[in-house]
């Protein structure tokens, strides 16, 4: 173990990085300028649509050209095939982070940590390839089983893995990472967000409806069909409840065809925003929308659920109670969590925040209070200077 007077350098791998977007990257990046200021030295790998290389806000970041758009297999993995031989021009690093995206990037950041004599950190924020079988990705048992046992060989080889919830670090023990090299340390929300909390901010959207918002991406591993049945059940009995939904991600077009399909005109799908107007939006939900396909327990955490506590907005979840978030919801009492395909009790969730006021600013504040206890980057900082 290093002196912890001492700074480390420290080399942090993903394929998305700002200005591009991505909530990987953006997590990247807070976690980078995080450790600039405790004074390591910090650079980024990442990629863009042309090669370069930059120091942005007092980092260096190193930019591989690369499709900005991967599409399947073969483009991730060329990806990381350019990320290894880019990191060979790199100068030794104390500490190698690897993140998820690209999804086999484990395998990578352990072959540049060993060859530049480092420590590997391996951040998991989506499970690969455990999580393909939930997307609904047509991938051969042989070659599942194969990519498996190469990704759980580097978990059982890394110095630490980060895992942000309990679920995850449950699910990666049973499959056989070491507890004693396993660190749950949770995501956190845009910075817009945490600095935004206590300021007024005007409204994106007319404050005439009740509004139930989902800012985040439209995914395969969402459960959306028990929100379809309770819309359709609210568009009859309350129609001055809306749904709005921001309009990207990879189920984004399934879910506009079953809207049309159901005549839903209480389900709003707008563009997604900046992040300099998003404090605008998240306050302009009355009930924030999280919802997972029940077999994607331990294998993702849904990021919205801390913007929903950093607005300080009640949380509404779908998804099986057996999970690390529901206990959340309900241990804090700052939301409902109901289970997948349960759109009765989902919509007499949303029924009781509209009739009673009380409750929902109870849960506001709940919410706020839980905000304010919540400090991650405080745990990376202990991570790097008394772990590693």
């Amino acid at each position: 173990m290093w002196d912890m007077a001492n700074t480390r350098s420290i080399l942090i791998i993903n394929r998305t990085f700002p200005p591009s977007f991505g909530a990987t990257g953006r997590m990247a990046c807070d976690l980078a300028l995080h450790l600039r200021h405790q004074g390591h030295k910090v650079t980024i790998l990442t990629t863009a649509q042309h090669e370069k290389t930059d120091r942005a806000k007092n980092l260096d970041v190193i930019r591989i050209a690369a499709n900005q758009k991967p599409r399947g297999i073969f483009d991730y993995l060329k990806i990381l095939w350019k990320m290894y031989q880019a990191s060979k021009k790199i100068s030794d690093h104390d500490i190698v982070i690897s993140m998820t995206d690209p999804p086999l990037q484990a395998i990578i950041g352990g072959k540049i940590a060993r060859a530049m004599n480092a420590k590997h950190i391996h951040w998991v924020m989506d499970l690969y390839p455990d999580l393909l079988p939930v997307l609904g990705t047509d991938i051969h048992s042989f070659i599942f089983n194969i990519i498996k046992s190469k990704i759980y060989g580097t978990y059982k080889k890394t110095d630490a893995v980060v895992a942000i919830s309990k679920c995850m670090a449950r699910y990666l023990t049973h499959h056989g990472v070491a507890r004693t090299s396993m660190h749950i340390i949770e995501n956190w929300p845009d910075k817009y967000l945490r600095e935004g909390n206590d300021k007024p901010v005007q409204s994106l959207l007319d404050d005439e409806k009740f509004r139930i918002l989902y800012a985040g991406t439209i995914g395969l591993a969402h459960d959306f069909d028990t929100v379809l049945k309770s819309a359709k059940y609210l568009q009859k009995h309350a129609p001055n409840i809306e749904f709005i939904f921001t309009n990207r991600g990879g189920g984004k077009d399934i879910f506009a065809i079953k809207i049309k399909k159901h005549g839903l005109r209480n389900i709003q799908l707008i563009s997604p925003q900046p992040s300099k107007k998003l404090s605008a939006l998240m306050t302009s939900g009355d009930l924030h929308l999280i919802t997972m396909k029940s077999d994607a327990i331990g294998k993702l955490f849904p990021s919205k659920f801390y913007s929903a506590i950093a607005s300080a907005r009640p949380s509404l979840f779908i998804g099986p109670n057996t999970c690390d978030l529901h206990n959340k919801i309900t241990d804090n009492d700052i939301g409902i969590s109901v289970k997948n395909g349960d759109a009765k009790s989902l919509t007499q969730g949303i029924l009781k925040y509209y009739n009673d006021g009380d409750m929902w600013f109870t849960h506001c504040a709940n919410a706020k209070k839980m905000m304010g206890r919540h400090n991650p980057l405080d745990q990376w900082t202990g991570l790097i200077e008394n772990h590693i």
